[in-house]
């Protein structure tokens, strides 16, 4: 209700705020495959989200070659006692960046690290996501397919004449931004997020969560319609047009994109997450 209410506040002729009604459906979160998915699969639950051993030897890596050493110069620096825990420096990234959105403010957290270790800290948080939530795990290249269903019917229904819908608006989180991402195989980086990787290798990784998936990104699915020509779609993120692989170009030719992601529209989501 919140998100529409800031979306269409003085787009309407509702009140004195000018409000435009909007029709607003929701899943019980224990039913929603489309943005809950994550939630819903016990299968990701059971072999991503949990006992993922590779990540887990990848993550413990990096703590001792990268955090350890960075804890262990904050402890010296700062006379901690008992010494930081080397788990507890990824969050000095996450309350920095926090405190400067919110506050403008870079003189508390911002200044324990300097830039570089900064984006170490940050890494941390990339190996997870990486892992977790996008191409570290086959899983997830397939966990957006009940979301991506629901688009393509909804859309076909529109062109076939079955809906008068014309914009279908979704409110949901970072992971559900990186699993439909992942699903429609745009933003894999040079590297795979692994704990050997130099700073400069980190440096040049081009899409992680402050460039992507950051507080208020938004993913929309522009549909161009005519006539006389199959319909075509653009996918835009963060106000940024980008190729969907297998297409041809910035605007996709809907047949073809039907046919890129057949092996994923209609997925059984049920199936695929039942575990073991």
């Amino acid at each position: 209700m919140a998100y529409s209410e800031g979306l269409f506040v003085g787009t309407g002729p509702i009140g004195a705020c000018k409000n435009e009604p909007v029709y607003i459906w929701s899943y019980p979160w224990n039913q929603d495959y489309f943005l809950e998915m994550y939630t819903n699969c016990l299968r990701f639950n059971q072999t991503v989200l949990n006992n993922f051993t590779y990540y887990i030897e990848q993550t413990y890596a990096y703590g001792n070659k990268t955090l350890a050493p960075l804890a262990e110069k904050l402890t010296k620096k700062y006379n901690i006692n008992p010494p930081l825990d080397p788990k507890l420096v990824p969050s000095i990234y996450t309350y920095c960046e926090f405190t400067v959105l919110h506050y403008n403010q870079a003189d508390t957290w911002c200044a324990l690290l300097s830039d570089d270790e900064h984006i170490l800290a940050l890494y941390y948080w990339t190996m997870r996501d990486y892992f977790q939530y996008s191409y570290g795990h086959p899983l997830n290249e397939k966990l957006g397919c009940a979301y991506l269903t629901q688009f393509v019917n909804s859309v076909d229904d529109y062109l076939n004449g079955n809906s008068r819908m014309v914009a279908d608006l979704k409110f949901a989180h970072g992971p559900t931004e990186m699993i439909v991402l992942t699903t429609l195989g745009v933003f894999k980086n040079k590297y795979p997020a692994t704990a050997d990787l130099t700073l400069e290798q980190i440096k040049s990784l081009k899409y992680i969560q402050p460039t992507v998936t950051y507080w208020s990104s938004t993913i929309y699915f522009e549909i161009y319609t005519s006539p006389s020509y199959d319909a075509l779609l653009r996918l835009v993120v963060n106000f940024e047009p980008y190729v969907i692989p297998g297409c041809d170009g910035e605007y996709c030719e809907w047949t073809k994109f039907k046919s890129i992601f057949a092996d994923k529209i209609n997925c059984d989501f049920e199936k695929m997450c039942a575990y073991p």
